[in-house]
């Protein structure tokens, strides 16, 4: 989750979270509901810190979650809650049960505040496509893949990838193919179209505003690379199955079955 925005009046809430991610995060802070809901529909966040005392008076926390959430499925969220916090809001939140999702107190903002930014981190795209590639690929794929998804996030290139991974482009796309996978220039365009297929599915995001997002050209690009590769529109990915759909595709690509019991040969 390398790129997380923080609604806050209260600078110790970022302070805390950047003290405690290292440096493939990027954390950026707002003051007002309007600028968060911009910030993540023109920039690729993937996570959000609501401090409660930042949404009163003007909205109730639990409503600004289920806002959000219609809005933004795909964004994961911490929610900051202050003493002030009206009791039943707090147990309305706690029986929401939504995936993604995790409460913690202003004064258990050190430890508790990476764990649950952690915790919720496991619904992301990123998670997703590790759990279904891990169990078949080595742990070095793996970790590059996790790189590139990464990586996508924050504009890195294919010679930034491959310093991330400790070693030359040549070498890191020598190493993905002995896998089964694609160079390294081709996982990074991967990555960009297995968000896409994630976000796709958020009513608030358009096909262009995930155009920029992911730092294509223009929309038309963004189009041309999810027919070339995925052989729809963004509306027919998104009706056929969205972020499923591309990282079925991708494990084709990939010559994996996501289908198959872990263990089993996909030779």
């Amino acid at each position: 989750m390398p790129l997380l925005t923080v609604l806050s009046h209260d600078s110790g809430v970022s302070g805390a979270l950047r003290a405690r991610l290292g440096r493939e995060h990027d954390v950026a802070e707002v003051r007002t509901w309007e600028r968060l809901l911009w910030l993540v529909r023109e920039r690729p966040v993937t996570g959000v810190v609501l401090d409660s005392a930042a949404l009163a008076p003007s909205r109730d926390p639990d409503v600004a979650v289920a806002d959000l959430r219609r809005r933004f499925p795909s964004v994961s969220m911490v929610l900051v809650h202050r003493p002030q916090l009206d009791p039943m809001t707090l147990f309305r939140l706690g029986r929401v049960r939504l995936d993604g999702l995790a409460l913690i107190h202003v004064d258990d903002l050190g430890g508790a505040l990476h764990d649950a930014i952690r915790r919720s981190a496991g619904h992301s795209t990123e998670a997703r496509v590790v759990r279904a590639i891990g169990p078949r690929l080595s742990r070095s794929t793996v970790a590059a893949v996790r790189l590139a998804l990464n990586g996508v996030q924050l504009g890195w290139d294919t010679d930034h990838l491959a310093s991330r991974a400790g070693v030359s482009r040549a070498h890191l796309s020598v190493r993905l193919r002995s896998d089964g996978l694609p160079s390294a220039g081709h996982l990074l365009l991967w990555a960009k179209l297995l968000h896409a297929g994630r976000w796709l599915a958020d009513p608030a995001r358009s096909a262009e505003s995930i155009s920029r997002q992911l730092e294509y050209s223009s929309g038309a690009a963004f189009r041309r690379a999810l027919h070339n590769y995925v052989g729809g529109t963004p509306s027919e990915v998104r009706d056929g199955g969205g972020f499923d759909r591309v990282l079925q595709q991708f494990l084709d690509v990939c010559g994996v079955d996501a289908r198959l019991p872990i263990g089993r040969s996909v030779a």
